[in-house]
C-alpha cells in the first residue's frame, strides 16, 4: 500500500488540475526516481511520469542529485532511456541535477528521444516542452557501430520546446541533436566533448546539430551557448533531405538564429552543410581545430560582427556549390577566407589579418 500512495496522490493531483484547468509540479523522487536506484528502474519510473503528465501538461522537477538511466526501449535506428511526450516540463537544481544514461548499445542509447516520423512513418510533433537546470553526462555509455544515436536529445519534428540552462557533456553522437524545429529555442544551454564515439569521418558528432527540410517554416532560435571540445561541429545545420529526399523535400525555413554563442576547440566551431536561411551573429570562435566556420553546399547565410582567433586552417571555409553567403563586420586575429569554389560571397566590412 505504500508504493502506491505516490501515485494514488498523483491521480488525484491530476483529478484537480483537471477541475482548476491549470498545470501541476511534481516531484520525481516521489515516483521512484531516486539517485539509489539503478538505471532500468529510473528509466521506468521517469517514463510512466512522463506518460501520466502529458496528457494535461505539468512540471516535473528532478532534484539535486546523480540518477543513472539505462536502456528502456528501442527505435528504427538505437535505443532510448526515454520517450519524450508534449507538455512536460522537466525542471532540475542545475549543476547540481545530474542525469547519467549508462551501458553498452548496439547502435547507441539516446538519453531523450522522440521521432516517430520515422518510427512510425506518423508526421506528429513533440509539442511545448520544457528542458530547463540540469545536466545530461552520458561518460557511461559506449556503442559497438557508431550511428547517429547516443544524443543527448534526438528530437524530430517537434514545436514550441524550449531548452534553458541545460548542459549535455559526453555524448557517444551529438549532444543536443534536434531536428525540424517550429518555434523552439535553446539559451544558455553548453554541450562539451560530445561525439566520443565518432571519428573525424562521421557525420553528426556535434555540440548543437540542427536538422531540418519537412516544411517551409522551420526556425529555432540559439543564444548564449557555448561548445567545447565536440568531435565535429560546435553549432551547425544541416538539410536532411541529402540524407533523405522523400521524406524532407522543404525548400525553404522561418529563420535559424544563432547569436552571442562561443565555440571553442572543436573541429569546426560553427557551419553547416547543405544549409541555408540562417545567421551567425556576435558569437565568437576560439581554437578550432580546422576552421572557425565551414560551409559545404550551403547558400543566403549570414556571418557578421563574429569574432574568430586562433584558427587552426581557415576563419571561414566556404567548400561545394555556395551561394548567397554574406560575411560582415567580422573580425580575426590571424587567418581570412577559402572561398573554394563559390562565386556568390559578400564579403564586406570585415577586418581579416592576412
Amino acid at each position: 500500500m505504500k508504493r502506491m500512495l505516490p501515485w494514488l496522490v498523483l491521480i488525484l493531483v491530476v483529478v484537480g488540475s483537471v477541475l482548476l484547468l491549470s498545470n501541476f509540479r511534481i516531484n520525481a523522487v516521489l515516483f521512484g526516481v531516486r539517485p539509489e536506484n539503478g538505471g532500468i528502474k529510473n528509466s521506468q519510473n521517469l517514463q510512466k511520469l512522463i506518460d501520466w503528465v502529458s496528457p494535461l501538461g505539468g512540471t516535473i522537477y528532478i532534484p539535486a542529485g546523480e540518477y543513472e538511466f539505462a536502456q528502456n526501449g528501442t527505435q528504427t535506428i538505437g535505443a532510448h532511456c526515454i520517450k519524450m511526450r508534449s507538455n512536460v516540463r522537466i525542471v532540475g537544481d542545475g549543476e547540481r541535477t545530474v542525469l547519467k544514461p549508462v551501458g553498452e548499445s548496439v547502435y547507441g542509447l539516446d538519453m531523450f528521444y522522440y521521432n516517430d516520423y520515422l518510427d512510425l512513418g506518423q508526421a506528429d510533433y513533440l509539442e511545448n516542452c520544457v528542458f530547463e537546470d540540469f545536466v545530461i553526462d552520458a561518460i557511461g555509455t559506449s556503442c559497438q557501430v557508431y550511428t547517429s544515436a547516443g544524443k543527448g536529445f534526438m528530437f524530430n519534428l517537434f514545436r514550441n520546446c524550449h531548452w534553458n540552462g541545460v548542459t549535455v557533456r559526453n555524448t557517444d553522437a551529438t549532444g543536443f541533436g534536434v531536428d525540424c524545429p517550429l518555434d523552439s529555442s535553446i539559451v544558455n544551454c553548453w554541450a562539451l566533448n560530445c561525439g566520443k564515439a565518432a571519428d573525424p569521418e562521421s557525420t553528426g558528432a556535434s555540440g548543437f546539430g540542427i536538422g531540418f527540410g519537412f516544411s517551409d517554416d522551420e526556425s529555432i532560435r540559439i543564444e548564449g551557448c557555448h561548445a567545447e571540445g565536440n568531435a565535429k561541429f560546435g553549432f551547425f545545420f544541416e538539410h536532411q533531405g541529402r540524407f533523405d529526399p522523400q521524406r524532407y523535400q522543404a525548400k525553404g525555413t522561418g529563420g535559424f538564429a544563432v547569436s552571442d554563442c562561443t565555440a571553442r576547440e572543436n573541429r569546426y566551431n560553427f557551419g553547416g552543410i547543405a544549409a541555408f536561411g540562417g545567421v551567425y551573429e556576435n558569437c565568437t570562435s576560439t581554437d578550432a581545430l580546422c576552421d572557425g566556420c565551414y560551409f559545404e553546399n550551403c547558400s543566403d547565410f549570414r556571418v557578421t560582427k563574429c569574432v574568430f582567433l586562433r584558427s587552426g586552417d581557415y576563419d571561414i571555409r566556404v567548400e561545394g556549390q555556395c551561394a548567397s553567403l554574406v560575411l560582415t563586420e567580422n573580425r580575426s586575429d590571424t587567418n581570412r577566407l577559402l572561398l573554394g569554389s563559390s562565386d556568390d560571397c559578400e564579403d564586406a566590412g570585415n577586418s581579416w589579418n592576412e
